[in-house]
């Protein structure tokens, strides 16, 4: 587990994650263009939609830090409100990506702390919150980045997988305006603690993702979580 950036602009007292104290997003807002632009978020998986499995997840974190939930979409926005909870449209325009995504929950957050998960993580750890949340309060950072195991061995952050402090809207509103699209370049200008996936009980597959839908085949076939 590692820090990395500090923006000397930066707030000095950060706040500390509490418990309830944060809002968790599923971010279902790109446009799916690996499956043929069609919304990923609402594709089945295991007889019920992508993004509906991330967000019980999202609502099953141990520890209790999680107060509330959203959904960033940006298509068939009727649907994802059938998941029972506020369902928010990217205030850019054109997709503008993953961070356009975090701006919005950013935006709409009450809670001094957001966690984002990504709509094709069905496995994401039920212990996310809890192992993100800590590395914060330990290393007095703005962020925490989950990092996982990849199929060639190495562990590497999942920059989608995040823990932020919602005192970083402005910055982030900034980078957006000035053309910043890439979440690690936004990061970086922060205090940002990377906490690796990779004791012996983590799930290998908790943060697979779903790029095609030969890949979502693949996952719906694959032995079921142990924890």
């Amino acid at each position: 587990m590692h820090a990395m950036g500090d923006d000397p602009s930066a707030i000095e007292q950060r706040p500390l994650p509490q418990p309830g104290g944060v809002t968790g997003v599923v971010l279902a807002g790109g446009r799916g263009s690996r499956m043929g632009g069609v919304d990923k978020g609402l594709q089945p998986f295991q007889g019920a939609p992508l993004a509906l499995h991330a967000l019980l997840r999202l609502q099953r974190q141990r520890g209790g830090w999680i107060g509330d939930c959203m959904i960033n979409a940006n298509r068939h926005l009727g649907a994802y409100e059938g998941f029972g909870v506020p369902v928010w449209p990217d205030e850019l325009p054109d997709y503008a990506g993953p961070l356009a995504g975090m701006l919005t929950a950013l935006t709409h957050c009450e809670t001094p702390h957001l966690l984002t998960v990504p709509c094709d993580s069905p496995r994401l750890p039920l212990d996310l919150a809890d192992r993100l949340c800590r590395a914060v309060i330990e290393h007095g950072a703005d962020l925490a980045m989950a990092a996982a195991p990849e199929p060639d061995g190495q562990v590497r952050p999942q920059p989608v997988f995040c823990l932020l402090g919602t005192h970083l809207l402005e910055s982030l509103t900034r980078f957006l305006h000035d053309g910043g699209r890439k979440i690690d370049a936004w990061t970086a200008r922060h205090r940002c603690v990377i906490v690796p996936f990779d004791r012996p009980d983590d799930d290998p597959l908790a943060f697979a993702n779903v790029n095609t839908l030969e890949e979502l085949r693949a996952l719906q076939d694959a032995p079921a979580a142990s924890r």
